[in-house]
């Protein structure tokens, strides 16, 4: 079956998952987010053939998304994050020219995160730390998405998105993050796995934007060998 039919098949179901915990949304019962996608990462980098799968923790909150849908994803377009990963993707020689969200990028890439569910937009929600049920209920979407692209090499951005992996793969975590950082995984179906920091604002308190880049040339220089 091709790709795109079994990737349109995966997003009818997922449309129609929804997740056991009051804390998350599926993003399809967002208004106006009307794109035939999993995840709206997907939007930006979403090639099917990708060689390159990176995954991130999840996707701001619903009240973001909303704004987004709302401006033309003007928050997108300016986020930190998303504007050190253009950086970063220089370093592997993929140039994402700009953020955009309209799903016409043609890169060997594609973007989506460990949870696939939107976090409500309360105080009490949004100060939560990360649920393993949360993890648990995405994988299996997360798990066919890589089956489906089939990347040479998957870039798990952050303790959670690690986490997922592992849990796909059935492979035991790290101890502490930092022993896998900028490193190459062998997975058992022969993909390689690197582990980065987070790049977000806080995720560079433990790790510099500095630090983060030389983790993003070793990177470069290890799929350069591969």
């Amino acid at each position: 079956m091709p790709k795109t039919v079994r990737y349109k098949n995966l997003v009818a179901k997922f449309k129609n998952h929804r997740f056991s915990t009051p804390e998350l949304l599926n993003p399809h019962e967002i208004e106006n987010f009307n794109f035939d996608v999993i995840n709206p990462w997907e939007l930006w980098q979403g090639n099917l053939n990708a060689e390159i799968m990176l995954i991130g923790q999840d996707f701001a909150d619903s009240e973001s998304l909303k704004n987004n849908l709302q401006e033309d994803w003007k928050k997108e377009k300016s986020s930190s994050t998303n504007l050190a990963l253009i950086d970063f993707f220089k370093i592997l020689a993929h140039p994402i020219a700009e953020i955009s969200y309209a799903g016409t990028s043609e890169l060997p890439l594609f973007f989506t995160n460990a949870i696939l569910g939107i976090k409500k937009s309360d105080i009490q929600h949004m100060s939560k730390p990360v649920k393993n049920i949360w993890i648990r209920e995405s994988r299996v979407y997360l798990q066919e998405l890589i089956d489906i692209v089939q990347p040479k090499h998957i870039i798990a951005m952050g303790k959670t998105a690690y986490k997922a992996v592992c849990g796909i793969y059935g492979i035991k975590p790290a101890a502490s993050m930092r022993e896998v950082t900028g490193t190459k995984i062998g997975l058992p179906d022969g993909k390689n796995l690197f582990v980065v920091q987070h790049c977000s604002p806080l995720g560079r308190v433990g790790r510099s934007l500095q630090q983060q880049n030389e983790d993003w040339k070793q990177i470069s220089n290890l799929i350069k060998a591969s």
